[in-house]
């Protein structure tokens, strides 16, 4: 790509991001409020029950504009860690609710520093098993490698992306596996600036930008496929 596309490409993103975006076919999920009682951004640790091994070491983040990402570690299996990102907000009742498209697992707020799981009735688990994960003194970041799919457009040289499992859209950085997304998508979509479905391995990183002060991209690290027959839920509020 010529030299001077890649400074266009730079340029317009943060202008366009949100103008293209909507015209996606994908709404925003609501904006969470404020856990009551939580300070953001936090990490919350602990080792829940497991049924066939010695516990799940759980490390879960929370972003201050409704992002989550839960890391699960299954002790004494191959294979770890697993990590699951969404949307989280609080409900009516004040507990904090996990969404992560169509799945989702409520915690109860149970003072600053501690969240309880709860069942998938939203009522306390009662046995003497810990089922509590506790703040950590230090956030731990969202900015490990991690398996994204949701929906890309591209239009007036910028290109944005919209998570399935949050409903969050951020600009796509135009380096490392961007070019074979972008080939992808040009083959793959329906009409010029139509969205298309697409599953990446990448991280979210802040970047400096050409005009404004810096801003989160997602950076695309190995691009997996287009999936045109997969289609994000419905973000709810």
């Amino acid at each position: 790509m010529h030299i001077t596309r890649w400074i266009r490409h730079a340029a317009t993103a943060a202008v366009t991001g949100l103008g293209l975006w909507l015209t996606s076919g994908l709404a925003s999920a609501e904006v969470p409020a404020s856990a009551p009682g939580l300070a953001l951004p936090a990490s919350f640790v602990g080792i829940l029950p497991c049924a066939d091994c010695a516990g799940i070491a759980q490390t879960l983040s929370l972003r201050e504009d409704g992002l989550y990402r839960m890391r699960r570690t299954y002790l004494g299996k191959p294979g770890n860690p697993f990590a699951e990102t969404g949307r989280w907000q609080v409900d009516a009742s004040g507990r904090l609710l996990l969404r992560s498209g169509a799945e989702q697992s409520l915690f109860e707020v149970a003072g600053a520093d501690t969240l309880r799981q709860l069942d998938r009735a939203g009522q306390p688990i009662r046995t003497a098993l810990n089922y509590s994960l506790r703040r950590t003194a230090a956030f731990d970041a969202i900015d490990e490698s991690l398996r994204w799919r949701g929906e890309m457009i591209y239009m007036a040289d910028a290109a944005n992306f919209t998570d399935c499992a949050s409903g969050l859209r951020w600009p796509i950085a135009m380096t490392e596996g961007y070019l074979a997304l972008e080939r992808a998508y040009t083959q793959g979509r329906t009409a010029p600036g139509a969205p298309l479905p697409v599953a990446f391995d990448g991280r979210l990183q802040t970047m400096p930008g050409t005009e404004g002060p810096p801003r989160e991209h997602m950076v695309v690290e190995a691009f997996i496929a287009t999936e045109p027959g997969r289609r994000c839920p419905p973000p709810e509020g």
